[in-house]
């Protein structure tokens, strides 16, 4: 499955924002893999549940002693069957909460709206100096328009907070790392801006005067890459 995630990611196969959807928080995500073992544990323990009945059924001529004590056998199986079932819902259930709170943290973060002048957006350098991601928006031909920002080692990474395959779903900051919103794929940070896999669609920059410069043409024509 994660074989499949990453080839998906180099575009070595065809890939979409639906299976991207379904394949990226299976592999990036170690809660599903304890939510598959204990679903297999839970079956496992409704099969034997199932089959107390006629395992455990005394036989016809037992005398009343056997019978007692069979059905004593089977209740107590039924009582550790219930026990184990219900552990495997409570884990389940809490691995489940864990899971939605992580979605819910991931809401995308707010973007910082900024104004067109002489045909170009600047971002003075000095706010986007921190490493941090950056989202801004601005208005083309009436629809607004999410990009990107951050300070990367050898120099800035801007792009549209959207990609090829998951779409405009963007991304998001976790610490170092930053994230698809869609399919959680991680993206090597010295790697935005170029093109390729999960990373967010290139955004041609300049720096000028102490501001990063992005043409309101460049962000026209890197809008019509992203899917609908």
């Amino acid at each position: 499955m994660t074989g499949l995630h990453e080839i998906s990611e180099a575009q070595w196969i065809p890939s979409s924002k639906r299976e991207m959807a379904i394949v990226g928080p299976i592999v990036r995500n170690d809660v599903f893999f304890f939510v598959f073992i204990l679903g297999a544990a839970a079956l496992l323990v409704l099969r034997e549940w199932l089959a107390i009945p006629l395992a455990g059924a005394p036989a016809a001529t037992a005398n009343d002693a056997e019978r007692r004590r069979v059905e004593w056998e089977r209740r107590k199986q039924r009582r550790w069957m219930f026990a184990a079932a219900f552990t495997c819902l409570a884990v389940v259930s809490a691995l489940a909460a864990d899971f939605v709170y992580d979605r819910v943290k991931a809401a995308p973060p707010e973007a910082r709206l900024v104004s067109a002048q002489g045909g170009h957006v600047a971002i003075p350098l000095a706010e986007v100096s921190d490493g941090d991601l950056h989202i801004y928006t601005v208005e083309i031909q009436g629809a607004a328009v999410r990009f990107l920002v951050i300070r990367k080692p050898n120099g800035w990474g801007t792009a549209l907070d959207a990609c090829q395959i998951c779409g405009p779903v963007g991304y998001r900051q976790d610490a170092s790392n930053v994230i698809c919103r869609h399919c959680g794929s991680a993206i090597y940070v010295p790697s935005i801006g170029d093109a390729g896999g999960c990373n967010p669609v290139r955004l041609p920059s300049r720096v000028e005067a102490g501001e990063l410069v992005i043409d309101l043409c460049a962000l026209a024509q890197a809008s019509t890459q992203v899917p609908k």
